[in-house]
């Protein structure tokens, strides 16, 4: 035979490459995946409100009774609403209005006599606002400008108000 041959080492203190550039490939891929799964359960819960909100609206749309009514101030910005008395329930909308300024918000009320205001929710820009637990005593709905989240008592003037007497209400 012949001489031994010498073993072939590596020098020390170089590692390969590959292993590292696959574990932050793999941490990358990771975090890209739960972002993935945060933003489709953002989406699908948007979905699943505005599925939701739907069909109230077209359960109000629906009712046997339900009726239309709208009203505008002098600078044509109006309120619209489908009320049923039966239901309890009104699909209001506003028109012309923009978002209220700082972190403001319009605020919908319903107005009873001899009772304090009550709030029936926020309307977020130009989507419908489905207000319910309305009863036969509802004489008016009312919209004020509101400090951001709202407020348990109305702290402004209605920007406008609405009779619901013409759709059933207000006995």
């Amino acid at each position: 035979g012949g001489p031994p041959t010498p073993e072939r080492s590596r020098p020390l203190g170089r590692r390969p490459l590959l292993p590292p550039f696959a574990t932050a490939t793999a941490a990358a891929a990771l975090v890209v995946a739960s972002l993935f799964a945060v933003q489709a359960d953002r989406t699908r819960a948007e979905r699943d409100t505005a599925r939701d909100r739907a069909r109230e609206i077209a359960h109000v749309l629906a009712a046997p009774d339900a009726r239309a009514a709208h009203g505008e101030d002098d600078g044509g910005r109006g309120i619209g609403v489908v009320a049923s008395a039966s239901e309890g329930r009104a699909v209001v909308t506003l028109s012309g209005y923009r978002e209220p300024s700082g972190d403001r918000v319009h605020q919908l009320w319903v107005m009873r006599p001899g009772a304090e205001a009550r709030s029936l929710g926020l309307f977020e820009g130009d989507t419908p606002l489905v207000a319910t637990g309305l009863d036969r005593s509802a004489t008016s709905l009312a919209v004020t400008v509101e400090p951001g989240g709202g407020s348990h008592r109305p702290t402004s003037r209605p920007v406008l108000q609405l009779t619901l007497e013409s759709v059933g209400f207000g006995e």
